[in-house]
């Protein structure tokens, strides 16, 4: 009797064990930055639909050179640490990435960052402005970022998203 308690105890500690591994993974900042609060992409979309603010999606592999530059440079920035708070913040590493083309709308390449309406819907039109027109939502530094943030939040936040929300549904 008192081994099988044994038993039941210690899977009740390793089952809270990985359920806040889980946790803690999904707010990880996969060294995009701790200080920022990151959701999963199912979380991440809901709260954008309840709460009105628009997405930032980083999309990243744990093998690539190109990630592992941009990452002490985007987590060391104030300003993106800043206008985070303006987004719900999706951090997408390796096999996290769902198969959907919309989240690859010039190729497949890695990093991207993409910004999403509060409905979820990927706005294109939103890419590095600064950076190689072949590979539109690649960024390579924080200014870059800071750059498609700002942009991302005048066109999917208040008055200016309204109005152009309203003319697609007409």
């Amino acid at each position: 009797m008192q081994t099988s308690l044994v038993n039941i105890v210690s899977l009740q500690v390793l089952l809270s064990l990985t359920c806040f591994q889980d946790v803690v993974e999904a707010a990880s900042g996969k060294g995009f930055g701790d200080n920022i609060h990151w959701r999963t992409l199912d979380d991440g979309k809901k709260e954008a639909e309840t709460s009105g603010l628009p997405i930032m999606l980083i999309i990243h592999k744990t093998w690539c050179g190109a990630c592992k530059a941009l990452k002490p440079k985007f987590a060391e920035s104030k300003e993106i640490a800043e206008l985070a708070h303006n987004f719900v913040m999706i951090n997408l590493e390796d096999e996290e990435e769902p198969k959907d083309d919309a989240l690859s709308p010039d190729g497949g390449y890695i990093p991207r960052i993409l910004f999403l309406d509060p409905s979820g819907k990927v706005h294109p039109e939103l890419g590095n402005k600064n950076g190689n027109p072949n590979y539109k939502y690649f960024y390579s530094n924080a200014e870059h970022v800071v750059s498609g943030m700002k942009e991302a939040q005048e066109k999917l936040t208040g008055d200016a998203y309204k109005q152009g929300h309203t003319a697609d549904e007409l």
